[in-house]
């Protein structure tokens, strides 16, 4: 070699030597947790310190996802915050761990390695995470839960409940309800001797068929009418005889010139005579019957209904 290229050579080398590498992601420092005391569900959060250059950011599937892990551990979240008190492009990553394994005795687990990957441009570089070792231990020990039923044990006391006031309350309201009721049946004539009472009857069997305008509809509301006016007078009335029926019941006689007028119509729908225009529905005989009814409780007291039912003949 010529003596005038060995210092050109050696210039060159130099250059090489004082180039500055390039800024990377370096792993500045880790800060584990303690190794010792961990139970099944625990979590063990591990620091790391990096210095990351600037243009350097997480590669999209460099970074663990929260979810991710073995039967042991299992990650449940990764976040990263700016440390410029550490350094000036320095970044804290934290990973917590969560300790998804039910061990029966005191046992050392290794947390596995974990690999963080930063890409600029074409450049990648690793940031790699060594195991860690830590012991846990159960929940309970294993020789108790032969008798698991004894060892399990509630994390609050019951306390006494006094169910005198909640039930008077309920019987109160049950009572109210129950008296209510009763009002309202013997209110509709549906309780104790109203039941008896044969104009309430009938006046209950014609509000019935309202809406119905058929012919065999106003026929029942006839028939309802002769049944009550029947048993009330303890034998058949005819038209020939409803004077001695008013006589015999003096609380209908404001009624009689009605009933008249009723018992004509009835005669008429049963033997096809023209038909009264005032008595074409049932409906029409709601007023006379309700009139009927109200008289015959005003007078119950005084006079009772006999229990004899005859078959009325129009």
């Amino acid at each position: 070699m010529k003596r005038s290229s060995v210092p050109a050579l050696l210039s060159l080398l130099l250059c090489l030597f004082t180039v500055p590498a390039m800024a990377t992601v370096t792993l500045k420092q880790i800060e584990w947790p303690r190794n010792f005391g961990y139970r099944i569900g625990d979590t063990v959060p591990v620091q790391l310190t990096l210095d990351v250059a600037p243009g350097w950011a997480p590669d999209r599937d460099g970074l663990p996802e929260p979810g991710q892990g073995d039967r042991q551990f299992e990650l449940r979240s990764l976040t990263a915050v700016d440390a410029p008190g550490r350094c000036p492009d320095c970044r804290v990553y934290t990973l917590e761990w969560q300790l998804m394994k039910s061990v029966r005795a005191p046992q050392t687990l290794r947390l596995s390695p974990t690999v963080l990957r930063f890409r600029k441009d074409n450049a990648v570089a690793e940031i790699k995470v060594p195991a860690f070792d830590l012991s846990t231990a159960p929940l309970l020990h294993w020789a108790s839960k032969k008798d698991i039923v004894s060892s399990v044990h509630p994390g609050y006391r019951a306390t006494a409940f006094d169910s005198s006031a909640p039930l008077a309350r309920a019987l109160g309201w049950a009572g109210a309800a129950a008296a209510l009721l009763l009002a309202a049946l013997w209110v509709a004539g549906r309780l104790g001797s109203q039941r008896a009472r044969p104009f309430a009857r009938a006046w209950r069997s014609v509000r019935a068929l309202r809406g119905r305008d058929d012919a065999e509809a106003l026929e029942q509301a006839f028939r309802a009418l002769h049944h009550a006016c029947n048993e009330s007078a303890g034998q058949t009335v005819f038209a020939s005889t409803l004077p001695d029926f008013i006589a015999a019941h003096p609380a209908f006689a404001d009624q009689a010139s009605a009933l008249e007028a009723a018992f004509a119509a009835s005669r008429a729908c049963f033997y096809g005579l023209p038909p009264d225009p005032r008595y074409t529905q049932p409906d029409a005989l709601l007023p006379l019957l309700a009139a009927l009814r109200d008289r015959e409780r005003l007078s119950a007291r005084r006079r009772p209904v006999s229990p004899s039912v005859v078959v009325e003949a129009a």
